[in-house]
This record gives C-alpha cells, structure tokens and sequence, in this order.
C-alpha cells in the first residue's frame, strides 16, 4: 500500500512540475508573439508612410508631368 502511494505522489509531482514548464514554455512564446506583432506593426506604419509620401508627389508637380508624358506615349503608339 505505502509503494502505490509513493508512485502516486511521483506521478502527480510530475505532471506538475509538466504543468509548470509548459505554462512558462507559453508565457515565453506569448512574449515573443507580442515582439513579432509589434515588428509588424512598425512595419506596417512605415509601410503606410511611403504610400502617403509616393501619393502625395503623385498628386504635385511630377505626378502630373509623369502621367501627361505616359499619356501621350500612349496616344503616339496607338493604344
């Protein structure tokens, strides 16, 4: 009687000290998901920036004299 309690106080400190590692295990991985999302979302905001910039001098001077110029290579070649 006292062998089956001893291997049934191992196994239950086992699947503790189980319980305990994979709850760090998905800490650690929770903190580097947040690092990811955060790269990402720093990415995605310059990313934001460039389009706002190249639409910007799409709609001032050489934006225009770009689009007229392709326009009219358009209308030489027959399109």
């Amino acid at each position: 009687m006292a062998v089956m309690d001893t291997f049934i106080a191992v196994c239950l400190a086992l699947i503790v000290l189980e319980l305990a590692i994979m709850i760090g295990v998905f800490a650690y991985v929770m903190l580097r998901v947040k690092d990811a999302a955060t790269a990402v979302e720093v990415a995605a905001y310059r990313v934001d920036q460039e389009v706002l910039a190249v639409g910007e001098s799409m709609r001032s001077g050489w934006g225009g004299a770009l689009k007229t110029a392709v326009q009219a290579g358009l209308s030489l070649f027959g399109r």
